[in-house]
């Protein structure tokens, strides 16, 4: 087993053991939670980079959709605009 396959099964083990204590609490304190936002914000920064790295094309067409999504949330009457640019430069192929 190389060292790579056992970091990635303490990984594993260390995230089944998480989800087993979150399975058997029925609240969170303030200081869990703030935990738990940190480690998503970590997993998340994670996959968006091995994400990057696999897929490179699909992971800025994501980012670029995500944006636009908080875009359209703040600016709602500018959303058809951007949508009208954004199937443009799709049908070009950028």
């Amino acid at each position: 087993m190389s060292h790579s396959d056992i970091e990635n099964s303490k990984l594993k083990a260390l995230a089944e053991q998480l989800i087993t204590e979150l399975d058997g609490r029925e609240t969170l304190s303030k200081e869990d939670t703030l935990a738990l936002a940190k480690l998503e914000l970590i997993i998340e920064s994670k996959l968006f980079q091995q994400d990057a790295e696999e897929n490179p094309e699909e992971y800025l067409i994501e980012r670029f959709q995500e944006r636009l999504y908080n875009f359209e949330r703040e600016y709602p009457s500018l959303s058809s605009f951007i949508r009208r640019i954004s199937n443009s430069l799709s049908n070009i192929g950028i």
